[in-house]
């Protein structure tokens, strides 16, 4: 499986911390619209200059590594907090970008004798998908499980004019389900793996080579039936779901035991022709019209979309916007 790119970042952590390095770290904590950092992006850099992941690019960042290398030079490094405004004027610290907007970094000096286990226990929790909360304060970093009926938020800065502390869920939040596991699929997989999606794929087809080659999915379940793949999806109320199996009676079988789940969204690939026979059979199932609704079809922005890659960049593009709209 291809590594998500959040368990990468933590794996490049860690095998600094391995070699005897400090590792600076940088976060993006908080972000208002038009920021070039977005809350939990994040940058490492190391005693040895080398680097890994962005919090924003520009002037802003090179800044950002140039004063990094001098606190790794210099030792001893208290966490802090850091709010950027990208404008001409404002009353917070310029970035000297001019995109509009402001973020709020999080700096921390990752020690290998203080910080290699939990980092270690990171990388555990993110490969085992656990229900877990990072938390960093100017004390340092920690991690524990917590039950994610408990924790509502994905990041959260909490501070005052004394003090500040972040919390993370670890549980990833940007989750995508695709019914079907073929050249679509498979690019789609791909594509919202390196955005930093959690992906389950579902197929009723064995030994198909684009399930072979699917490296960017978290799973990959063999069913008998499409109906029953809803019910094997955890978190539901945070997982995008789009359909594109071979035909309609596979669309209209995983449908069937989705429309009554939670998802936020339900995209099904296809032309209109067959989107309305998709429809016709639904209501002939006696799916009420309310529920049907709910449905996007064609799944995917307006665009020339032919390829599989084409066709994964639009669906893509769909849900960012969607993702967009939903925390403006």
């Amino acid at each position: 499986m291809t590594a998500n790119p959040k368990i990468s970042y933590w794996k490049k952590v860690l095998s600094l911390l391995n070699e005897e390095q400090n590792v600076f770290l940088a976060m993006v904590v908080h972000h208002t619209i038009h920021s070039p950092g977005t809350t939990g992006v994040k940058l490492l850099v190391a005693e040895n200059k080398k680097m890994m992941g962005t919090i924003g690019g520009g002037i802003m960042e090179h800044t950002l590594v140039n004063r990094a290398q001098e606190i790794l030079s210099n030792g001893h490094f208290i966490p802090k907090i850091h709010t950027l405004n990208h404008q001409k004027s404002g009353t917070d610290e310029q970035s000297g970008m001019i995109c509009a907007g402001k973020q709020t970094n999080l700096y921390y000096v990752c020690e290998p004798k203080k910080d290699g286990k939990t980092v270690g226990k990171i990388i555990q929790i993110l490969n085992e998908g656990q229900s877990s909360i990072l938390s960093i304060s100017p004390e340092g970093m920690t991690v524990h499980k917590q039950k994610l009926n408990d924790y509502e938020f994905q990041y959260k800065l909490i501070q005052d004019e004394h003090n500040w502390h972040y919390q993370e869920q670890l549980k990833n939040f940007n989750r995508i389900a695709i019914w079907g596991g073929g050249h679509c699929s498979l690019a789609l997989s791909r594509i919202m793996n390196n955005l930093g999606y959690d992906v389950v794929v579902f197929e009723t087809r064995e030994n198909i080579s684009t399930l072979d080659q699917n490296t960017f999915a978290d799973s990959v379940q063999i069913l008998d039936d499409f109906k029953k793949a809803a019910s094997q999806i955890n978190l539901p109320e945070k997982t995008q779901v789009v359909i594109m199996t071979t035909d309609v009676k596979s669309d209209v079988r995983s449908l069937l035991g989705i429309l009554d789940k939670p998802f936020p969204f339900i995209g099904i690939m296809g032309s209109q022709a067959k989107i309305s026979e998709i429809k016709r059979r639904l209501k002939s199932e006696g799916i009420p019209e309310q529920q049907i609704s709910r449905l996007t079809a064609p799944v995917g922005l307006p665009m020339v979309s032919n390829t599989p890659e084409e066709i994964a960049i639009s669906v893509a593009a769909q849900l960012l916007q969607l993702r967009f709209e939903m925390t403006s």
